[in-house]
């Protein structure tokens, strides 16, 4: 007489419970993957609603993750198998591309224009040391490594103060707030600086002004750096204010710095159009301890006349949890 699994093969009772099984193993995922789809879906909407309040603009810093979380998450939904394992490897690989693409993007120049007539080339960085940094020697090599003809540094602690006269070979001309409160800024120029001015406590963020001479087409140089969440509304007034400042510097400006916001967020859009800016920067500047960093905070801006020659790039850490970024502009030499 048949064993009891061959009668149910022979008789076809085990039929049903093999299509339940396969059902299964298809269905297996699914709710995960829609639930990252969701989760996706709704940081994309709340990375826009900070247009509507500016405490929802905390999300636009992950505007690229979301989408990323968005897609990955979707494909899953497509396979018949596997769909939550592929849709975080997905993730995971997404990650690790976000992080890997400001080094690739910055192994050589990408000349985007030429020099005109009555134009002076000039490269321009922005760095912020890391209050806790205290390695002076490595954040020195790296100013003299990038060998910018402008720098603007943030969070230049005690402990790195003493480089700026060891860099005076390099940069005669260095402007600071050091002895404002709350004002941890320095401008190194290679050219000359007719003038300078800074702030700590006002209505804006800490800031710092180099006006260089004919050089360089009498540019005004500064350096920025604002509040960071949670402060949402503090880093508004911020940008509002820093804005309206900066509208009204007669000739050519540079504003350099970190702006604690990525270009998907409102804060920057304040700072462009309320100060009739160009931002430059796009490359993810933070976090610089796992060599991948994610997002975008540290920027270059330009106002209308200056021309960008060579697109940014970041340079090496040296010890601090931001990259420093670079470009090469063009300034003409006419206010």
């Amino acid at each position: 007489m048949p064993k009891t699994a061959d009668r149910e093969v022979l008789t076809g009772e085990a039929q049903p419970d093999l299509r339940v099984r396969r059902k299964r193993r298809r269905a297996a995922g699914a709710i995960e993957c829609w639930l990252g789809v969701l989760l996706g879906v709704s940081g994309l909407i709340l990375s826009r609603a900070g247009h509507l309040w500016i405490g929802f603009d905390v999300f636009s810093q992950f505007t690229l993750h979301f989408a990323l979380i968005t897609a990955a998450f979707g494909i899953g939904l497509l396979l018949r198998r596997a769909r939550l394992p592929v849709a975080l490897l997905l993730v995971l690989a997404g990650l690790v591309a976000i992080g890997a693409w400001p080094h690739v993007e910055s192994r050589s120049p990408r000349v985007l224009a030429s020099l005109g007539d009555g134009e002076r080339a000039l490269r321009v960085a922005s760095f912020n040391t890391f209050w806790l940094n205290e390695d002076a020697d490595r954040v020195r090599a790296e100013i003299e490594r990038i060998d910018a003809d402008v720098v603007a540094l943030l969070e230049v602690n005690p402990a790195t103060r003493r480089m700026l006269a060891e860099l005076r070979p390099r940069y005669p001309h260095q402007a600071d707030c050091f002895a404002i409160g709350h004002c941890n800024l320095a401008i190194l120029s290679k050219l000359p600086i007719l003038d300078s001015e800074a702030r700590g406590r006002w209505d804006g963020p800490p800031y710092i002004l180099a006006r260089l001479g004919p050089e360089a087409g009498g540019l005004s140089v500064m350096g920025v750096h604002t509040s960071r969440f949670p402060h949402a509304r503090a880093q508004f007034r911020d940008v509002s204010a820093i804005a309206g400042l900066i509208e009204t510097l007669p000739s050519h400006k540079l504003v350099m710095g970190d702006f604690n916001a990525t270009p998907f967020s409102r804060v920057l859009s304040v700072m462009e159009a309320g100060a009739n800016l160009c931002r430059i920067s796009l490359l993810p500047t933070w976090p610089a301890h796992a060599d991948l960093p994610q997002i975008a905070i540290d920027h270059i801006f330009l106002s209308p006349g200056l021309r960008l020659l060579e697109a940014a790039r970041i340079g090496e850490a040296a010890g601090s949890d931001h990259y420093p970024v670079t470009a090469r502009i063009a300034v003409p030499l006419r206010p």
